[in-house]
């Protein structure tokens, strides 16, 4: 394992958002803050919000979201000043920018979900069958990926406000994550390893790990992604479901990011460490089988 970076901050890591293509990570930690951090692991700024329970930045690093406890949503620019400030129904509970930062999705906790501009302005609400712990725009398409914290998952398509597909297995999730295009969407099913969806909700190859998974983040195109759970573990798996390697951490992992070519993996740690690990180049190459 070979650590290009490393940097501690204050509190314990609860999230990581990776700008894909203009290489920025947005952490958000214990302690309400949030910290914006270029390729290099060098601070960029950080902001202090109200009790945010998410946050995320947009692939292209355009904006930045947060969405707090309260009920409020703020757009940040990347300087960390807040563009402006929403307030939705209830506390929330996920939120997601599509890669332009044209678009925002944010969840709260009596099962709403909000769509608004970039501008602010509210386009639209929609109800779910319960609350929406987890989202993701995916990229190259006009679906909303969604998941519950137990029980159900889908997809919305945004053309038409109707759900495209939706599931409900019988288990808990700790995390999702999605490829550009929608080929994948994947679920990180604690017990059960990584449940697999394709872009029509059809269940794909099962990834089944060696112990419990809580965390779960893709390479853009789907074909590498990593895993984690209760162990100093990381798990590499392919699209075949195999897993090629995995690498020992110092501690158990709290958040994990993927870069757009997998071959970089941000681990956030509850001593309020993030280490950026080289992932993929010196490993034998990932299988390519189709979904």
């Amino acid at each position: 394992m070979s650590s290009l970076w490393s940097v501690t901050l204050r509190s314990p890591v609860r999230g990581l958002s990776l700008a894909r293509e203009v290489e920025l990570l947005l952490v958000r930690d214990d302690n309400s803050t949030l910290w914006l951090l270029n390729a290099n692991g060098e601070l960029q700024g950080s902001v202090r919000l109200a009790g945010p329970t998410a946050a995320c930045i947009s692939d292209d690093g355009s904006i930045l979201i947060a969405a707090g406890e309260s009920g409020r949503v703020w757009r940040l620019s990347l300087d960390l000043t807040i563009a402006w400030e929403r307030v939705i129904a209830a506390a929330a509970l996920a939120a997601a920018t599509d890669s332009f930062g044209q678009y925002i999705a944010v969840s709260d906790k009596k099962g709403g979900l909000f769509l608004f501009a970039n501008s602010g302005l509210l386009l639209a609400e929609f109800e779910s069958p319960r609350p929406i712990h987890y989202l993701a725009f995916i990229p190259a398409t006009t679906q909303l990926a969604a998941a519950a914290d137990f029980g159900w998952c889908g997809c919305l398509e945004l053309t038409t406000g109707q759900w495209s597909w939706t599931d409900r297995p019988v288990s808990h999730f700790g995390s999702m994550a999605v490829a550009g295009g929608g080929e994948t969407l994947l679920l990180a099913c604690f017990s059960d390893g990584i449940r697999r969806y394709g872009p029509d909700g059809r269940l794909g190859i099962a990834v089944v790990l060696p112990s419990a998974c809580g965390l779960v983040t893709t390479s853009f195109a789907g074909d590498i992604g990593a895993a984690a759970g209760a162990s100093r573990q990381v798990f590499a798996f392919d699209r075949k479901g195999t897993i090629p390697f995995s690498l020992e951490l110092e501690q158990t992992p709290s958040a994990l990011a993927l870069s757009a070519l997998g071959d970089r993996l941000a681990c956030g740690f509850a001593n309020g460490t993030i280490k950026m690990l080289e992932f993929k180049s010196k490993h034998p190459e990932f299988g390519m089988a189709e979904f």
